[in-house]
């Protein structure tokens, strides 16, 4: 802005200058889609803890039931027979489906075990395949 001149007072320099109407709309566009773009990643990185945790607790559960199988006292009743069994665990304040595979090898004192673990909100998609060996002796 220029000099401001009254009748009968001194000249003023005017220094107070204000944003537009135009300018501040601007910005407040930019701010939105700047938070926009924050919240949607922070909730994507929520979301991605949050699987990262089922499926790290869906391991412990594969890997407390493999040892339980495991440190069995053996004997020829209690080595795991060939199957599949369907059990529900709870870990953490949740349920756990677990599928138990015993397959023959070609050793005849050896198994392979598999263990696959469940959401039971999701039976159709595995959180954790864990896969072992276990001896007869």
């Amino acid at each position: 802005m220029g000099t401001v001149h009254w009748p009968g007072w001194v000249k003023m320099q005017s220094s107070s200058r204000g944003f537009t109407l135009v300018e501040v709309m601007i910005s407040l566009t930019i701010f939105a889609v700047v938070s926009a773009a924050l919240v949607r990643n922070a909730s994507l990185t929520v979301h991605q803890t949050s699987l990262v945790q089922e499926r790290t607790l869906a391991w412990w559960v594969a890997e407390n039931h493999f040892n339980e199988i495991r440190f069995v006292p053996r004997d020829d009743d209690s080595f795991p027979s060939v199957g599949t069994d369907r059990l529900s665990v709870k870990m953490a304040r949740m349920e756990w489906e677990l599928v138990v595979e015993v397959t023959q090898t070609e050793n005849p004192d050896m198994r392979r075990i598999e263990i696959f673990v469940y959401k039971p909100s999701d039976p159709d998609a595995a959180l954790v395949n864990l896969s072992g060996f276990m001896g007869k002796h």
